[in-house]
């Protein structure tokens, strides 16, 4: 019996600490000034006689300016920076050629919520093209927000 109380207190003390220091632990979402729309992209496998092709159409009013590049996971290579120019109505690629688990990124200047809007009028996709001719995989991008600079 005494056993069950020292338990039933201990618990009623525990209970009592979430309580009153349980808010003083929840952060608040903040969101900073200095951000940049974009996408991410893959992970992808990338072999011999492939490449890998990342392409924008812009289908909303205004032209919107993309800032790709990709990452070699399996290499650590970052490449350089590959401008997309995307009309109203137009579209480009970036193209990547080397071996490895790739992931695409790719943020610009423009209307953020063509970026994040799950009913963008940017559409995006990478692809694993085969260098003979027929894509492998496509994927689509995930929306994203960038600290600006990154």
């Amino acid at each position: 019996m005494i056993g069950n109380r020292r338990g039933l207190l201990a618990l009623c003390a525990l209970a009592g600490v979430v309580i009153i220091a349980g808010p003083q632990f929840r952060s608040a979402a903040q969101t900073p000034d200095n951000l940049t729309p974009g996408m991410l992209f893959g992970p992808v496998y990338v072999a011999e006689g492939q490449r890998l092709e990342l392409c924008s159409a812009n289908l909303g009013e205004g032209g919107i300016q993309a800032v790709v590049h990709f990452r070699n996971l399996s290499t650590g290579e970052v490449t350089n920076n590959q401008t997309l120019n995307l009309p109203t109505g137009g579209g480009e690629c970036a193209a990547y050629t080397g071996t490895g688990h790739i992931v695409g990124m790719a943020r610009g200047e423009g209307r953020a919520s063509d970026w994040v809007s799950p009913s963008n009028a940017l559409i995006s996709s990478m692809a694993v093209v085969d260098i003979n001719g027929g894509t492998r995989v496509s994927v689509q991008g995930v929306a994203k927000l960038w600290l600006r600079g990154l």
